[in-house]
């Protein structure tokens, strides 16, 4: 007997149906890859995560998306998408491929080293295979010291003491930075700002990147001080807890001659597009059995020609060798590259320090980054 008419109809159009859903698929995937390539991590996020919603065990839906948390930073995030990934599929080399990737960008080159010649084992030619072999190569030679950037800052305010009377300060310095490592960079600096008496402040900072966050431990000291302190030691960092969220903290102890501070600054940064982020922090300072807390906004936004702005606004205590007071302050500027490896830095800010004076000040800094072509 003949099928009825309207199964063989049914029929007919199932493949139809499937490749309609097969193309669909197709070209969402290529606006996830196009959204990627172009840097726009908020899209090709908010574009997959439907498709991995459906299929959460899918090993080429958790590469493409573990390779988008890298692009935007998560590099945690994007190590355990791809770990998954690898788990599921271990035969996969486009995802051992994006995992050789992950790890060499978290600094993990051995691990990477072995991921390449797992590929190479089995397909010497494959796609981008080279290329983690240039990204290494380039990491290996990143392991020597090697200078980041350079910096001068120069500064001038006009004071208004409470008493009345006017006054010029000045602020120079400079500063440098330099890779110890792919993941480790020490910065120096020296910054001699003129008062009534002159204070020369030193600097050592170093920073350790941490999968999608980072860590630092930082000193300062300042020989025969008027109104600085007279040594600081810091510590701090931030991480990723969300795709858009990040958790900082930073704490710091210093010396001054009228005593010990400690001071403590909890805060969080919400990336609301992926240009534009807004920071708040909590500011608490300790001097003997006295707390005293403040706050601070930030808000930053990168331009396209890879500039940036930046505007503050904080109330919060602050230390100087006449005791902690309460400080208000508010701050914006921006940051032009004037060459590919040249920028300058142009900011204005006001501070009302409570019984004390008031300040209005310009600074410039002009930064050179050593590599860039």
């Amino acid at each position: 007997m003949a099928p009825p008419l309207a199964l063989v109809a049914t029929l007919a159009a199932a493949p139809l149906a499937a490749q309609a859903v097969a193309g669909s698929e197709s070209a969402q995937l290529d606006a996830v890859e196009k959204a990627r390539a172009a840097g726009d991590f908020d899209r090709a996020r908010a574009l997959l995560e439907p498709m991995l919603a459906a299929a959460p065990d899918n090993p080429d839906l958790l590469r493409r998306m573990a390779m988008i948390d890298a692009g935007a930073g998560r590099l945690d995030q994007a190590q355990r998408g791809i770990d998954r990934a690898a788990a599921l599929a271990p035969d996969d080399l486009d995802v051992t491929l994006a995992r050789g990737f992950i790890l060499a960008w978290q600094g993990e080159l051995s691990a990477a080293r072995e991921a390449a010649d797992a590929i190479a084992a089995r397909d010497p030619d494959y796609p981008e295979l080279s290329v983690l072999r240039e990204t290494l190569a380039r990491q290996r030679a990143q392991d020597r010291v090697r200078i980041r950037a350079a910096s001068l800052v120069f500064e001038v305010s006009d004071i208004k003491l409470d008493s009345g009377a006017r006054s010029t300060w000045t602020s120079q310095g400079g500063v440098l930075a330099a890779d110890f490592s792919p993941v480790t960079t020490v910065t120096v600096g020296i910054a001699r700002e003129k008062r009534r008496a002159v204070d020369t402040r030193l600097t050592a900072r170093m920073d350790r990147r941490l999968g999608s966050g980072f860590a630092y431990l930082s000193a300062s000291a300042v020989p025969h001080p008027d109104f600085q302190e007279r040594w600081s030691l810091g510590a701090g960092g931030e991480t990723a807890i969300a795709s858009n969220l990040t958790a900082l903290v930073d704490g710091r102890v210093a010396r001054y001659d009228t005593g010990t501070i400690v001071a403590f600054q909890p805060g969080l940064r919400y990336r609301v597009t992926s240009r534009a982020s807004l920071t708040g922090r909590a500011i608490a300072i300790f001097e003997g059995g006295d707390q005293r807390l403040g706050g601070a906004a930030r808000v930053d936004y990168s331009l396209p020609n890879e500039g940036s702005l930046f505007a503050i606004a904080a109330s919060y205590p602050d230390a100087e060798a006449g005791g902690v007071r309460q400080l208000r302050s508010a701050a914006a500027g921006v940051t032009w590259p004037v060459a590919k490896s040249i920028a300058v830095t142009a900011a204005g800010s006001h501070e009302d320090r409570k019984d004390s004076y008031r300040r209005w000040s310009g600074s410039l800094a002009l930064t050179y980054r050593f590599g860039v072509q």
